[in-house]
């Protein structure tokens, strides 16, 4: 009988891997790890530079880049490690609080943000403030102003591309155009304007007690007319238009005994339908996509809803049982909600149903029970509106300390 032999077996180490492989095993990683191994040798920082970086950071909530948004979501560009960097500071908790434009009286005002500029009202002025990368994060002094505090409040502002559309407590609008300054105001309604939106040359406004209105823009010797298209007999808290040619109107009302507080209103026609969401009432409505709507409810739920099948896709509930004031969506996975109780914000990713993902409590100064009444964000900063100013949550810090308030949950990985 034969004698075989064997070669002795060869011993793999983690070089042997191929670079497949090897970032599989990094996306396990957290940034500080991978800062340590891309110091190990050449390969390993081709690999994670090239490779893991990108993808790791590419379905991130609120700083991924996986879809491409028309307004930038950053001050500057963030390369991919940054982007990493931001999202664990957003999910743990690290950034640094300020704030600015403190009043003494009780009064709440809306806010804009895009890339360069914030946008705040108050009382019957809009002020734009450029934004910084300082501490303060904008700058105190507005670069413009509309409207004089003597005149009524302003309601509600809507901001797309380079025109703004406001409501006012006394039944006028004004629309403005950053681009090539015009300002015009002209009066709507007998009643109190709650909320406002647009699409190109629809324009639509809803009032506290009596009616919903549609409009046409036109043009007659320079200026800007809105002209009646449609009256519909319903009023409502909010109201926002279907992105990408506007078919639908999503409304919602302040109360409504049946829990039929969401509606859907199509445009051409002015029928009304009731999506099957029980809610007895909706702060605020956004579009997510051309058939899902993200809804803030007084039942202290944020509900998605898909407007082909009337009913709730997923549904979450606030951990300490407080109403939903004000939504944001970051155009991919996430949701920031601000609540009625404690300064407090909820971070959600809506890939996780019935789970809130982080809680940020901005400090107690002055007042302990203020709303969040409105907000916006970018992937670095947090703006929120309180009883008396303004607070900015910087998340791009570096901070050890970590103000964590869902340490009680499991914890969520990439």
């Amino acid at each position: 009988m034969s004698e075989f032999s064997f070669a002795s077996e060869k011993v793999l180490n983690i070089c042997d891997l191929n670079d497949y492989v090897l970032d599989y095993i990094f996306q396990f990683l957290f940034l500080e790890d991978l800062d340590c191994l891309v110091q190990v040798c050449k390969r390993f920082f081709h690999v994670v530079n090239v490779h893991t970086y990108a993808k790791k950071s590419a379905h991130l909530l609120l700083t991924g880049h996986r879809w491409k948004f028309t307004g930038g979501r950053d001050v500057s560009n963030s390369d991919y490690r940054k982007r990493i960097r931001l999202f664990e500071n957003w999910r743990y908790g690290k950034y640094r609080e300020s704030q600015l434009f403190y009043h003494q009286q009780v009064y709440f005002s809306m806010i804009l943000l895009d890339e360069s500029m914030l946008y705040m009202t108050h009382r019957g002025v809009m002020r734009a403030h450029p934004r910084t990368k300082r501490d303060n994060v904008v700058q105190r002094k507005a670069t413009w102003t509309l409207g004089r505090n003597r005149d009524p409040d302003i309601n509600w502002v809507v901001k797309k591309g380079h025109t703004f559309f406001g409501g006012l407590v006394d039944g006028t609008c004004f629309t403005y155009n950053d681009q090539k300054p015009s300002y015009n105001r002209q009066f709507l309604m007998e009643d109190i304007i709650t909320a406002v939106d647009f699409e190109d040359d629809l324009f639509v406004c809803t009032t506290k007690s009596r009616s919903t209105t549609f409009w046409n823009r036109y043009e007659e010797m320079g200026q800007n007319v809105l002209k009646r298209k449609r009256k519909l007999d319903d009023a409502y808290q909010t109201i926002s238009l279907s992105p990408g040619g506007a078919t639908h109107l999503a409304a919602g009302k302040y109360h409504d005994r049946e829990k039929n507080a969401l509606k859907l209103i199509d445009v051409e026609t002015g029928e009304t339908e009731t999506l099957n969401s029980p809610t007895r009432a909706v702060y605020h409505v956004l579009w997510k996509d051309n058939n899902t709507l993200l809804t803030g409810n007084f039942d202290t739920t944020f509900r998605m809803v898909d407007t082909r099948t009337s009913k709730d896709q997923a549904v979450w509930t606030d951990p300490y049982d407080a109403s939903v004031y004000c939504l944001h969506y970051d155009g991919s996975y996430g949701v920031l909600c601000g609540m009625k109780y404690n300064f407090r914000v909820n971070l959600y990713d809506i890939r996780m149903p019935k789970r809130c993902i982080q809680m940020y409590f901005s400090s107690k100064k002055r007042s302990h029970y203020s709303p969040v009444y409105s907000l916006a964000a970018d992937s670095s900063q947090l703006f929120l509106v309180t009883d008396h100013d303004l607070r900015v949550l910087d998340f791009d810090v570096n901070m050890s300390e970590r103000k964590d308030y869902t340490h009680d949950l499991v914890k969520w990985l990439y």
